[in-house]
């Protein structure tokens, strides 16, 4: 039996969407600064943790994060090759 995984993007084509984990955010295919990210990041909204997919390992990312006060961390995908592959990463603001 298949279960449905709540990482996957939802159907609408919408870079965020939510998921008992937190906050997703799909920045696959973007190319330039994590603008949108930083911005969400910065807009004071997100309750709990936040979860950018990333082509690659964001390495440029963890400095910014770091002077924002976030931790992050890589999501181990357990999908048994079912994932679309990138990198996760999980995102969570200090003294939450």
């Amino acid at each position: 039996m298949h279960h449905h995984h709540s990482h996957a993007r939802p159907a609408d084509g919408s870079a965020t969407w939510h998921s008992e984990d937190g906050l997703h955010i799909d920045l696959r295919g973007q190319t330039g600064p994590f603008d949108s990210l930083l911005g969400t990041l910065d807009g004071g909204e997100v309750d709990g943790a936040v979860i950018g997919h990333f082509d690659r390992e964001p390495i440029d990312l963890y400095a910014e994060l770091e002077e924002r006060g976030w931790t992050h961390e890589a999501v181990d995908q357990h999908c048994g090759g079912d994932c679309e592959g990138g990198f996760m990463l999980r995102m969570v603001r200090w003294g939450r």
